[in-house]
């Protein structure tokens, strides 16, 4: 059985993690963010950390007892989330230990390069909305109806509560009424980068919803002079992105567990 690591003891892994780059790994190592699990609480060879949908396996790759014990914490704590091997060895091992039950998942990075983001063009992105929806700042009432409906969720779900959301980052949403249409998420700030979230309500696409929204967060994240980190999932967030003034740099593959019920 592995053991959950509360906020003050992550410091335990920082050996494990110290060659990730990744900003979501920092912030739970730091304690502000997610989940982390290990086999031991001393000198641990390695670790599953968990924040919102996406997990990460890092250190070395267990076998044995150990195997089966992590493998039952990933169906227990990460059976949705994309999940990201460090490195090749963890890759090999999730293919040998989950043979058949694992799907690749694209993702696609986005860099920044100097100059790519235009104030005035993102003002008109964030404005450009039909006049029955106005973007408004996340603010607790906002953060409460997000957490009441499946698809807005997902903007909530790397916090706690909303003065979690409000201790590390800050989001914008599209309203219809009283009603959240879309909405985009910037949090885990690490080293001047944030992770991004954007979602839309299914009914309120092509609105140019997500746009205004994801506008009105860069530009706070100029104001406040730390970079959004853009992943996307699809050609559709690629292209959004790309509008913003990001530019695409790669494809990679992370992994899913297959729903057992498949």
């Amino acid at each position: 059985m592995m053991i959950e690591l509360g906020k003050a003891k992550r410091q335990s892994v920082k050996a494990v993690c110290e060659d990730s780059a990744e900003i979501l790994v920092k912030r739970a190592v730091e304690g502000t963010l997610g989940q982390v699990w290990v086999p031991k609480l001393q000198s641990t060879p390695y670790c599953l950390i968990v924040v919102g949908d996406f997990a990460y396996l890092l250190g070395l790759p267990p076998k044995g007892v150990g195997a089966l014990d992590l493998k039952s914490q990933i169906y227990e704590s990460a059976s949705h989330a994309c999940i990201y091997p460090q490195n090749e060895r963890w890759r090999n091992w999730l293919e040998d230990e989950f043979c058949g039950r694992l799907r690749r998942v694209s993702r696609y990075v986005l860099k920044q390069e100097e100059g790519c983001f235009d104030r005035d063009v993102l003002r008109e992105y964030r404005d450009r909305i039909p006049k029955e929806y106005h973007i408004k700042r996340m603010d607790e009432r906002i953060y409460s109806l997000a957490v009441k409906e499946e698809w807005s969720r997902d903007l909530c779900v790397s916090f706690e509560d909303y003065e979690h959301l409000m201790a590390n980052g800050f989001g914008y949403a599209a309203m219809k009424g009283h009603k959240i249409a879309a909405g985009c998420v910037a949090y885990g700030a690490s080293e001047g980068i944030m992770e991004v979230r954007v979602k839309t309500k299914k009914e309120y696409r092509r609105n140019g919803l997500a746009l205004a929204c994801s506008a009105a967060v860069q530009l706070e994240c100029m104001d406040k002079d730390v970079m959004p980190s853009w992943e996307a999932t699809d050609q559709r967030s690629v292209e959004l992105a790309q509008k913003l003034g990001y530019v695409h740099e790669k494809e990679y593959e992370v992994y899913q567990v297959v729903d057992v019920d498949e």
